[in-house]
């Protein structure tokens, strides 16, 4: 029997479980990365509940700094985003909002490092979803009625 704490500690692990942090679209002309450099970060939600109120924390890391969305965002050592979207149950995916997230790589060359690092600052959830998406038929749950039938 599912007891309150499972559901508790199902809810706390659910990041770790359900979902994933990418980042994609790296931006930055001919074959070599320069200072200028743009990407966008992606949360995607493969589990039954919908996420909200998502937050990343972007971190530059090996002498990279990092600037929110927007022209006149600085860069800096590291920042929490806006929320981002509500991010879908079952494959949901969102992209941070607006332009492109910057990552500005340091001034001076190196071996390949770790430039950018993103965590899941905060998120939220409820059941609506599978209170309201998974019931419907189920025909598993049956039940029959059996009787002689007698000529009148």
């Amino acid at each position: 029997m599912v007891t309150i704490n499972d559901i508790d500690t199902a809810v706390r692990t659910y990041p770790e479980t359900n979902m994933a942090l990418e980042i994609v679209e790296v931006d930055f002309p001919g074959t070599d990365l320069n200072t200028t450099d743009t990407a966008t970060f992606r949360v995607t939600n493969t589990g039954p509940l919908v996420v909200t109120g998502v937050t990343l924390r972007v971190q530059g890391q090996n002498g990279a700094t990092v600037a929110n969305n927007g022209a006149a965002a600085p860069f800096v050592s590291e920042f929490v985003t806006q929320e981002l979207p509500a991010v879908g149950a079952h494959n949901g995916s969102e992209t941070t909002v607006g332009s492109p997230l910057k990552f500005k790589p340091p001034g001076r060359a190196q071996n390949a490092r770790n430039l950018v690092k993103v965590t899941l600052e905060d998120w939220r959830t409820d059941f609506q979803h599978l209170f309201d998406s998974h019931t419907g038929p189920v025909t598993a749950v049956e039940t029959t009625y059996n009787d002689d039938v007698l000529a009148s």
